[in-house]
């Protein structure tokens, strides 16, 4: 990759505060951009949201001097027949919507874990998330929007080594990995600085989160500001800047679902931003 390694709040750390209010914070934390809760209780409802709103939002960003770096929504289900295709048209909107605010990427889940579809044989699962991905991705490739699939709990891309799979069967060059390394610490197939070298080749966005890790079977956690949990930060933020990486590192600041947790996002992510930019040594 060209470039410099970027840094952007994720909405999920700014509960009851709306889009215009969220790029005014951002910009005064010094974020460089901004990605966003695509969700009917997120900051951008895709459902609802207009082309015209769409460009409203875009043009308060643009005077802030804000970027979108990417939008994250919460549809997942290839696999059930009546689901499937409701999944890939409302990815399809998102995509569009995304390109309106001149962002370059959309989350997208890895599918959904084969248990939880009884009666579907894995390989079955499998194969619809892929295609149902590659569908998305071909829509979406038209507008100039790339999709970060993620390492996820609850999907089948939790660790580095399957998330690489689903990349290379969807087999398109606007299809990465959205690296949420401390889910990828969890699934303990890879972990640290090698976690950091597997993903390299598909990366396209990064987040970052901390956490106190209790115990992983039952899962049990606390958020953390970073460097007071137990995810391997340092370790894995010096490997990411062995790699050349330069997109953006996102602070995926959980306040949203744990909001007793974590202070207030301008003392909270304040601080994940200072700690991320100190061992990468960036600006």
């Amino acid at each position: 990759m060209n470039g410099r390694i970027k840094f952007a709040g994720h909405t999920m750390g700014t509960p009851g505060r709306d889009i215009y209010e969220v790029i005014d914070l951002f910009k005064k934390i010094g974020y460089d951009g901004i990605e966003v809760r695509v969700a009917a209780n997120g900051q951008i409802d895709s459902e609802k949201v207009t082309d015209g709103e769409a460009r409203k939002i875009l043009a308060a960003a643009k005077k802030q001097g804000m970027e979108f770096a990417c939008l994250t929504s919460y549809y997942a289900d290839f696999v059930d027949p009546e689901k499937r295709p409701e999944t890939i048209a409302k990815l399809k909107r998102v995509a569009k919507i995304a390109s309106i605010l001149e962002c370059p990427l959309i989350r997208s889940y890895g599918g959904v874990e084969p248990f939880s579809k009884q009666g579907v044989w894995f390989s079955d699962v499998w194969t619809r998330s892929v295609s149902g991905i590659r569908e998305v991705a071909e829509y979406a490739g038209k507008l100039g929007v790339g999709i970060a699939v993620e390492t996820h709990i609850g999907s089948l891309t939790m660790s580095v080594r399957d998330t690489a799979r689903v990349i290379q069967d969807v087999g398109m060059s606007n299809v990465g990995m959205l690296f949420d390394y401390a889910w990828v610490e969890v699934a303990g197939v890879e972990t640290g600085a090698a976690a950091v070298r597997a993903a390299a080749p598909y990366l396209k966005h990064v987040h970052i989160k901390d956490w106190n890790l209790e115990s992983r079977t039952p899962l049990k956690k606390t958020s953390a500001l970073m460097g007071e949990g137990t995810v391997r930060w340092p370790e894995v933020l010096r490997a990411l800047r062995k790699t050349g990486y330069a997109g953006y590192i996102c602070d995926e600041y959980e306040k949203f679902w744990y909001p007793k947790d974590l202070p207030e996002p301008e003392i909270g992510m304040k601080h994940n931003l200072e700690f991320v930019k100190k061992f990468l040594n960036a600006k």
